[in-house]
């Protein structure tokens, strides 16, 4: 999720003209001319940069509806949140050190989800910031500091940052996304080899979006997990001028993973053995003309915990315009040594770090059951006025049944889902780039006998206005 960022009307610049008008310092500074220097050296070529955003959405299920049946729909998440993004990005002093901030307030308007009866908390909506990783949606912190680095360039081959900051992609470890990305504590080296860059990033501690805090996992019991150092080399670039190809490698080491759980008495009970997790990427994309390319995607992870091996996603992807319209095709493949769900990322648990795979269609199933073959087609409409629309239908089959031996959230044969988009973006004027976009998917689901209902609606409506100082 990428924003592309526009300046907005002349009052909002008015409002915020305390903070946007120091492009260059006084020359009357009391520090003298030479700290005004370095200031201004530090200020060229920074940007202030931010994005007003608000999430409303409803989102049912067909299971699980308190004091209902299996069965009956309800709705988990109903709410609309908002986020204020801010993103300051520096000069380099010296032509080779400079610094990165950026963080975001969040709130809810109003929310009716799920609510636990224990503690009165809302289920988490991924875009408020929660108490933990199920509970507690708005209630996180309003505000949270999503990146805080020193960058750091020598000539034009080689640059890097450290602090709080985020993965650039390159290799297998990625970023959880919601409006903002999550926050790795680690360092980023990159290097430009002939056509090709190569990329090591290292983290000791990760946070999701919506979490202020590393502590925030363990309080949801089944996300009680622990590591150590997580790493990745990457390596991308045109080995033509038709052909990009990007290879990774990485580790995670001493993952502990929830092994019981007593839930009456709300704490967890066992852990699994230490394991040393490796992910693995190639992916290569090839243009066959200026208006159809075709890519193939891998993404592997050797985790003893959770796969007793392997587990990966596979995947082939075609896409073609024509005019106004354009086409995809994706054809998705996961399966993992002992038939558990596979997540492409080198720890399991959900929003602790994430992996680099490519295929995503938003369309509520993560169409990962082992042994599951999926395919998923999308038409799409430019209308060139700032209006868009797309149509995609997405299917899945294959997978085990928990009776043969399948572990995961589901237990179904198949899988549909049909989702689609209509949005406009503001072409000209003070509020250019600003965006609202209606977005729904119905997903249904052949259970296996016995299994519980697994179907889900969706409803969403956003809206995103960028800005820049």
């Amino acid at each position: 999720m990428e924003s592309k960022f526009f300046k907005v009307s002349a009052l909002t610049a008015a409002m915020l003209g305390a903070v946007a008008t120091p492009a260059m310092a006084t020359e009357d500074s009391a520090a003298g001319p030479g700290y005004v220097e370095q200031v201004n050296e530090f200020l060229e070529g920074s940007t202030l940069a931010g994005v007003a955003v608000v999430d409303t959405r409803s989102r049912t299920r067909s299971t699980g509806a308190p004091g209902g049946k299996d069965g009956d729909v309800w709705s988990r998440l109903n709410y609309s949140s908002y986020n204020l993004i801010l993103d300051f990005t520096s000069g380099y002093h010296n032509g080779w050190l400079g610094a990165d901030v950026a963080g975001y307030l969040s709130g809810d308007l109003y929310n009716d989800s799920q609510m636990n009866g224990g503690t009165g908390e809302y289920l988490c909506n991924e875009i408020s910031a929660c108490n933990n990783l199920d509970w507690g949606a708005g209630e996180g912190g309003p505000v949270k500091i999503t990146k805080a680095a020193l960058k750091f360039k020598a000539g034009e081959n080689v640059d890097g940052r450290f602090g709080f900051t985020q993965a650039n992609g390159n290799g297998v470890l990625g970023n959880v996304w919601s409006f903002v990305p999550g926050t790795y504590r680690g360092a980023e080296l990159n290097a430009n080899i002939g056509n090709f860059k190569a990329t090591y990033f290292i983290a000791d501690q990760f946070t999701a979006p919506w979490l202020l805090s590393e502590n925030d996992y363990a309080p949801a019991l089944w996300a009680d997990t622990t590591w150590g150092i997580a790493h990745s080399l990457g390596l991308q670039g045109n080995a033509t001028d038709d052909l990009f190809l990007q290879f990774g490698i990485g580790q995670v080491t001493d993952v502990q993973y929830v092994d019981t759980v007593d839930w009456a008495a709300g704490k967890v009970t066992g852990y699994k053995n230490e394991v040393d997790t490796t992910g693995y990427k190639v992916y290569a994309k090839y243009n066959i003309n200026d208006t159809m390319s075709v890519a193939y995607d891998f993404y592997g992870v050797n985790d003893d915990a959770q796969y007793d091996g392997l587990g990966y996603t596979t995947g082939l992807a075609f896409n073609a315009s024509f005019g106004q319209f354009s086409w995809m095709t994706n054809l998705n493949y996961a399966k993992s040594d002992n038939d558990r769900d596979v997540n492409p990322r080198m720890i399991y648990t959900y929003g602790m770090t994430n992996g680099t795979y490519s295929l995503w269609w938003d369309a509520l199933s993560d169409w990962n059951k082992s042994g599951e073959v999926s395919i998923y087609n999308r038409l799409s409409f430019d209308q060139g006025n700032g209006w868009n629309y797309y149509l995609g239908f997405g299917y899945g089959s294959g997978g085990k049944s928990a009776a043969e031996g399948a572990k995961g959230d589901w237990d179904y044969k198949s899988e549909y889902a049909v989702n689609g988009t209509i949005s406009y973006s503001v072409q000209s004027g003070a509020l250019k780039g600003s965006t609202v976009r209606l977005h729904g998917t119905v997903l249904e689901r052949d259970e296996f006998e016995g299994a519980a209902s697994a179907d889900e609606t969706d409803l969403r409506f956003q809206v995103i206005i960028p800005y820049t100082f």
